[in-house]
């Protein structure tokens, strides 16, 4: 019953994603034909994956667990949970695939995409690289006003996910602009870096504060 109802919940969470990239490709219908009882049907759509590793049962166990928080909590807090940014995290990344997106860019796009959803942001685990176009996909998306509830048939988010997109896309297909965008658009990023360092009390990229600014990510690279 738990799987079942965390399939449901996935599903018309995957059409709302669907619906809000239409500008960008289409995504493709949530398949779980043949995982419909099993545990890593949420994180195994269409991937391919014939065999599933340890992970892929932890993450499965875990995204169906906050689905259903998720969805427990949706009538009193809407999306702006926790449990909805690793939802729209674990999701979004599958979508920018679907989009053509790869490694470290189709995982900056979803969870991304689940910041500016949720108001959630992800700092573990993800590579520096990774958190900068986080930055990115959410100065582009809230350019002026941060509204995180926003409709996801919308017409003007369909066109802000376009452009972020667009970005990416562009970034995938020449590195080089994306080391260029970096540092054109330091100082418009730098205050969001330290509004997000300091909101978390540390430094997302090291625990050691290794990197104080964003000058430093940028001289990382």
């Amino acid at each position: 019953m738990e799987i079942k109802r965390a399939l449901q919940i996935a599903r018309r969470e995957w059409r709302n994603i669907r619906v809000s990239l239409e500008r960008s490709g289409d995504v493709g219908g949530f398949d779980s034909k043949s995982h419909v009882n099993n545990r890593l049907a949420l994180v195994m759509i269409e991937t391919g994956d014939k065999y599933p590793t340890y992970e892929h049962i932890n993450q499965g166990s875990l995204l169906i667990k906050n689905l259903i928080e998720m969805e427990n909590k949706l009538p009193k807090h809407g999306y702006i949970t926790q449990e909805a940014g690793y939802v729209f995290n674990a999701l979004g990344s599958v979508a920018a695939e679907k989009l053509g997106l790869k490694g470290i860019q189709a995982q900056s796009f979803g969870s991304g995409y689940s910041w500016v959803r949720t108001g959630w942001f992800y700092p573990i685990g993800v590579e520096k690289q990774n958190v900068v176009q986080q930055l990115f996909f959410f100065k582009l998306f809230f350019p002026l006003v941060v509204y995180f509830n926003w409709d996801f048939k919308s017409p003007i988010v369909k066109k802000k996910l376009d452009l972020v997109f667009y970005k990416f896309n562009k970034w995938q297909n020449d590195p080089a602009i994306y080391f260029r965008d970096v540092r054109d658009y330091r100082e418009q990023l730098e205050p969001l870096w330290r509004g997000l360092s300091l909101d978390l009390g540390f430094s997302p990229f090291d625990s050691d504060k290794e990197y104080q600014n964003l000058e430093d990510v940028v001289n990382w690279f």
